[in-house]
């Protein structure tokens, strides 16, 4: 009886040792609590939110982003063929009349006339009776001229001079008077400044190719001058103007899909050059795509539309996840949940990439484990200032 009096008095000693462990636990585990919340509390409202808003992970694989831009058809400058004459003179005959008059390969375009050449004529067909040799050299000479064999055979059989040469076309193709009235004006002031810097007068140069409104039958020319260009037309550019945020989401070998006013069927094709240059007063970026048109259905200067599809690999979030302060960009970031369940926000600054279908390409500050808000504009009232976390 004593003994078990004994086991009774024992067992409630520790049940009181229990009651008090038990109480001084609950107590610092409140104490634990409130300390946090002080914590939390005390720091400044641009360092941390709390916000019981949607939080998304950012997602991870390869994307594909898609945007429009507008443009129009242009001649691929590298076919052009000069049409030059090769002998100081006076435009005798023009066959010509106007811009993008159509031409055939060997057709005569002018006829020029040249007191040099006469000489040179009269040189061969006195040659021709005193040395072989030196008249072989004379009819080089006249080939050189722009004659042809046929007018140089019947120089030679008839011993009567021409006193006018042909100027014909090397190809099929567009006759072009002068470029664009922006590329004459450039070509004009770069002229102006070489002759200024090297003390060379440029009014004989030559080099200037004479705009339709200036060449006319009686006017003269000199010697390399440059009358038109001709283009077949068989291959075009593709000039496309983009906005200029869009410069660094479009590189050498996107595809894009074209379309064009004059041509029902959609074209594919890859971006071959991204301007690196802006011209005066442009506000874009321009994009070239070099285009097959065997069969010139499409026309020099009609409008066409392309859809450019870019890739982006690595993270991306919702474009409304990302706040554009400026000088960065930030996204907010979950760090904790209080007793109530309310989520800690602190901001985290990141790099952004391709923005495109409401997504938006992170490049760093990301590691995709992260749980970010998905409205960041709704995280900040309109005077806040976010300084991120040092």
């Amino acid at each position: 009886m004593a003994i078990r009096r004994l086991h009774i008095v024992w067992f409630l000693i520790l049940a009181t040792a229990c009651g008090k462990q038990t109480q001084e636990d609950h107590t610092n585990h409140s104490e634990h609590n409130h300390k946090d919340a002080i914590n939390i509390v005390s720091r400044p409202v641009n360092q941390v939110v709390l916000s019981s808003q949607k939080t998304i992970k950012p997602l991870r694989g390869s994307n594909e982003n898609t945007f429009n831009a507008n443009g129009y058809i242009a001649f691929d400058e590298r076919r052009n063929n000069k049409v030059a004459v090769r002998i100081s003179g006076r435009i005798e005959k023009l066959y010509v009349k106007y811009n993008y008059q159509y031409v055939k390969k060997g057709q005569t375009i002018a006829e020029i006339y040249s007191p040099e050449l006469s000489t040179y004529q009269e040189e061969y067909l006195f040659l021709l009776k005193s040395s072989d040799s030196l008249a072989k050299m004379a009819k080089q000479k006249l080939e050189l001229l722009g004659l042809s064999e046929s007018q140089i055979l019947q120089v030679k059989n008839s011993g009567i001079v021409t006193h006018t040469v042909s100027i014909t076309s090397a190809m099929d193709g567009f006759i072009r008077f002068s470029s664009d009235p922006v590329s004459t004006e450039a070509m004009n002031s770069s002229k102006s400044a070489m002759s200024s810097m090297t003390g060379i007068s440029s009014e004989n140069s030559g080099a200037e190719i004479i705009s339709s409104a200036q060449i006319q039958e009686g006017m003269y020319v000199n010697k390399g001058q440059t009358l038109f260009v001709v283009n077949d037309c068989r291959k075009v550019w593709a000039i496309l103007s983009a906005d200029i945020s869009s410069q660094e989401k479009i590189k050498k070998g996107d595809t894009a899909i074209l379309s064009s006013e004059v041509q029902a069927e959609e074209i594919k094709a890859t971006v071959d050059l991204v301007e690196p240059v802006y011209q005066e007063k442009q506000r874009f970026t321009q994009v070239r795509i070099y285009l097959d048109n065997p069969l010139r259905s499409l026309k020099i200067n009609s409008l066409i539309k392309a859809e450019f599809v870019t890739s982006a690999s690595g993270l991306t979030v919702p474009t409304s996840s990302v706040f554009d302060l400026g000088t960065r960009n930030i996204v907010w970031m979950k760090t904790g949940v209080t007793a109530n369940g309310i989520g800690l926000f602190e901001p985290r600054v990141v790099t952004v990439g391709v923005s495109s279908n409401n997504f938006t390409e992170i490049l760093s500050g990301l590691t995709g484990d992260e749980d970010i808000a998905l409205d960041a504009g709704y995280m900040m009232d309109r005077e806040g200032i976010v300084n991120e976390k040092p």
